[in-house]
């Protein structure tokens, strides 16, 4: 009972933050498109495919690669949910309360690690209620980056695990963390890169077999990009096909745009709308009154420390943790002024940061940061003022502290709206085709007509009566079709051609797309205003298909994830048979 302490205290704090979630209704969000996506992925599996890369309906009702190009890991843990029985709403809400759960957690373990348990349960409650956990998803609903801080930590302390205890347990769980850090969202792992780096250079300019170190933690990354490479690389290869440049790094998603002002971490207005140019966003960027108040009385009391440290001397562990304490405060510094225009000569240098399009998503990280150097204020206390009554103290101050930040804090984790709907309302052809469609359609092929809305911003020239009917078109020749097969990923037609046929799939081209007339696979044509795959047929009696199928870089990339898999697999095996050999 006393190892499960730790996590129902954890649990306890961190309701508040999702109490608004348990009830029957959905709620509004500005990425409202999680209930489609798992809708589609959940129909993809049934139909036979395990990662179904192609989804019909979104697009327009032309389909697209949506998971060719979206991380998969928040609506396959959704799907586990829905698949035990629990709407797909549900399902939704389920993993954001379980992102706040494992990001708690998550820096709990972390910080007490470094500082023990108390420092712990203070950074997981400032971690659960920092502003940006509240805007990511009761504002924006973004359901991947709001699981990546909760997984980010665990990324952390698999680093301080590593640099502790070199060993290829370590390794794994650090290759482990960073793949499905990968795979919940790309962007902000590539960011984290900035903090790994710096943490890598700090270990390894103190640790004792540096050589070792240094192989151990490459081989975790490699491992980890292995893992998740199934997804990445074909993001990475492919995304030149889709309108993913226009729309995600340019107009109104531009990063230029989107800066924070200083004044805003202080105070800026609490608000469901967006960001925009200028002072006045929709949705506030403020760090919160009590972060900053103690991230302050941390600075002082660290430098009350090391005055002491240079007249009395101190203990290898305080030198220990005044490093460790001097890396997350600079870290934290680094954080917010990647927020800022001040980094702009950054932005401007890395492009793939341009697809992080907001500056301030690297609130992501300074909310992690933020709550562990918080957490060293009772530890810079306890070194000022050590008696016997310190560690009550620190209790009572700990238990306050708590308490203020959720008393203060949890009235901005709310919805703005409670939507009282069903699944079936959510997952309408209307809704997908249409009102889901127009809200992202950046994996749409490259290529096809688009125009400019009235804000100036490209869309796709297409009318709401202008959506496809049916699965495919004749456009020339006389013909009986019977469509024997109409999944996802493949289409099968019995086609009795008089005269030679033009037959038009409504389907996007995309590479992986393949045409068969009798088995033999013939020459697809998408010279059209939609580039939808269009085929001729000679005349007579034949059997159609057509298969979205692997391409040579996503063949490759399912080798590498398998690969890392089997050694993932294997190693664990060889773990589990000397423990049982060990016991015998």
């Amino acid at each position: 009972m006393k190892r499960l302490f730790p996590f129902l205290l954890i649990l306890i704090i961190t309701v508040p933050a999702f109490i608004r979630l348990i009830n029957s209704a959905y709620f509004s969000m500005h990425d409202d498109q999680h209930i489609v996506r798992l809708f589609l992925l959940d129909e993809g599996i049934r139909q036979g495919r395990l990662y179904p890369r192609w989804v019909e309906g979104l697009g327009f009702g032309f389909g697209y690669p949506l998971f060719n190009f979206y991380p998969p890991l928040v609506y396959y843990l959704a799907l586990i949910f829905h698949r035990s029985g629990f709407s797909l709403i549900w399902s939704i809400k389920l993993v954001f309360i379980t992102g706040f759960y494992v990001g708690a957690l998550g820096i709990y373990f972390f910080t007490t690690k470094l500082r023990g348990k108390l420092a712990g349960f203070l950074s997981a409650t400032m971690y659960t209620y920092f502003f940006y956990h509240a805007v990511i998803i009761y504002v924006r609903g973004a359901l991947a980056e709001f699981f990546s801080m909760g997984l980010f930590p665990f990324v952390f302390l698999a680093l301080l695990n590593l640099s502790q205890k070199v060993k290829m347990k370590n390794s794994l769980l650090l290759g482990i963390s960073f793949a499905l850090l990968i795979l919940t969202h790309p962007l902000i792992a590539f960011s984290s890169l900035f903090y790994i780096g710096f943490f890598f250079l700090f270990f390894v300019n103190t640790h004792e077999t540096k050589l070792r170190y240094t192989l151990y933690t490459a081989y975790g990354f490699v491992i980890g990009l292995l893992f998740s490479a199934f997804f990445w690389l074909p993001s990475l290869v492919e995304r030149h096909y889709t309108l993913v440049d226009d729309i995600l790094t340019k107009e109104l998603a531009n990063y230029k745009i989107h800066y924070i002002y200083l004044q805003q971490f202080w105070y800026s207005l609490w608000g469901y709308g967006g960001s925009i140019a200028g002072h006045y966003d929709g949705m506030t960027f403020q760090l919160g009154k009590i972060p900053i108040g103690l991230t302050i009385i941390s600075i002082v009391l660290f430098i009350i420390v090391a005055i002491k440290k240079l007249f009395t001397g101190s203990s290898s562990i305080q030198i220990k943790q005044i490093k460790y304490y001097t890396l997350f405060l600079f870290l934290l510094f680094f954080s917010l002024f990647m927020t800022t225009s001040y980094s702009a000569f950054i932005w401007d240098n890395i492009r793939y940061l341009w697809y992080l399009q907001f500056p301030w998503r690297f609130l992501t990280f300074a909310g992690f940061f933020i709550a562990v150097v918080s957490g060293y204020t009772l530890y810079f206390f306890n070194i000022i003022w050590h008696s016997a009554y310190s560690r009550s103290v620190q209790r009572f101050i700990t238990l306050f502290l708590i308490s203020a930040i959720i008393i203060m804090y949890q009235k901005y984790f709310t919805p703005q709206k409670l939507l009282w709907t069903d699944d079936l309302r959510l997952t309408t052809q209307e809704e997908i085709t249409w009102r889901v469609s127009r809200s992202s359609f950046e994996f749409v092929p490259k290529g096809i007509a688009t125009t400019q809305s009235d804000i100036g911003t490209t869309i796709v020239a297409i009318d709401k009566n202008q959506r496809p009917q049916k699965p495919y078109e004749i456009i020339s020749g006389k013909v009986e079709i019977t469509m024997l097969k109409n999944n996802f990923s493949e289409k099968k037609f019995r086609v009795n051609a008089v005269s030679p046929t033009t037959l038009r799939l409504n389907t996007f081209y995309f590479p992986g797309w393949h045409a068969y007339v009798d088995n033999q696979q013939i020459v697809i044509n998408n010279l059209n205003k939609y580039k939808l795959i269009t085929i001729t047929i000679p005349d007579g009696i034949h059997q159609v298909r057509f298969v979205f199928q692997d391409t040579i870089i996503r063949k490759l990339a399912n080798i590498m994830s398998a690969f890392a898999f089997l050694i993932i697999i294997a190693y664990t095996s060889f773990i589990l048979f000397i423990r049982n050999k060990s016991r015998l």
